[in-house]
């Protein structure tokens, strides 16, 4: 499934990292806004494929109790207080993994090069894919990453700026040579 425009946050993209359980995975969680009716509606129609999918194969025909929703509310989890970070609010979420690292591409659909270009905030779009699963007494849908498309920036989550804004102002516009440091 390629989503509707969405929000990256918590990018271990370039580089792996721990899961809960220990297992080395590229990850993101994203955020979906409600109001974007289309993208919520494709999540759903890939949530309710991969659920067929188990309960003809792999939960008996039955479609068992999920430990987390396949598409998470923002706004339940905020006032369950599971989540406190307000970037949630009016919107659902998923987080997605892999063992491999998925393909980025900028804007231009051209390998991304820049690793500093995405960051916890920007809009993307995702090649994903939901499976089911049922392991060590859990069932769900689990979300596949791919690959990923920075579409563009969008207010960083992390509160970081770029050196180059953080430190313009003190810029100076002559170029010092070493013994003026001195």
């Amino acid at each position: 499934m390629i989503t509707g425009e969405v929000i990256i946050s918590y990018p271990a993209i370039w580089e792996p990292k721990a899961n809960p359980s220990g297992a080395m995975k590229f990850s993101c969680s994203v955020l979906i806004d409600k109001k974007d009716k289309a993208t919520v509606k494709d999540f759903q129609d890939a949530i309710a494929k991969a659920t067929a999918k188990g309960k003809g194969s792999i939960w008996n025909n039955k479609i068992p109790n999920f430990r987390y929703k396949p598409l998470r509310d923002g706004d339940e989890e905020l006032e369950s207080g599971e989540k406190t970070d307000k970037v949630y609010k009016g919107k659902y979420f998923i987080n997605c993994s892999s063992n491999d690292a998925p393909g980025v591409v900028g804007p231009d659909a051209k390998p991304l090069m820049d690793q500093d270009e995405l960051y916890a905030g920007c809009i993307v779009r995702l090649d994903v894919n939901p499976f089911p699963y049922k392991n060590s007494g859990n069932s769900g849908i689990g979300w596949g990453l791919n690959n990923l498309m920075l579409v563009r920036e969008g207010p960083r989550l992390d509160g970081r700026q770029r050196a180059v804004d953080a430190f313009g102002s003190y810029a100076s516009n002559e170029v010092n040579d070493e013994n003026d440091l001195m």
